[in-house]
């Protein structure tokens, strides 16, 4: 399936920040034990992680995840970012492996 994109959005549809801070770098471990690897941010203009591996990791935008429920696989050595031309995102972001666990570079940045 493909993204599309509203390239002519009203006023009040654009969010995005004119400007952002540098994105902070975490280490996180992720298990097969859903965790919130990102806490809800207002201030949050975007963020990415590298999965390190050795498992994949499932993402999911919200407080809950699990390998059959989420919005992205990210296999070991793969980089997420989030969408820059959607609305920013300031909840929380969740992540779970399927087996094993997960070296996870997590970066935030904020406006």
């Amino acid at each position: 399936m493909r993204a599309i994109y509203n390239l002519n959005p009203t006023q009040s549809q654009q969010q995005l920040p004119l400007s952002r801070n540098a994105k902070i770098p975490v280490a996180v471990s992720v298990t097969t034990t859903a965790s919130v690897a990102l806490a809800a941010n207002a201030n949050r203009a975007g963020f990415s992680f590298y999965n390190a591996g050795p498992a994949t990791v499932f993402m999911r935008e919200g407080s809950t995840v699990s390998s059959l429920l989420y919005e992205q696989p990210v296999p070991a050595g793969y980089h997420y970012d989030s969408e820059p031309s959607a609305f920013r995102y300031t909840g929380a972001v969740s992540l779970i492996t399927a087996a094993g666990t997960a070296s996870v570079i997590m970066s935030e940045a904020t406006v």
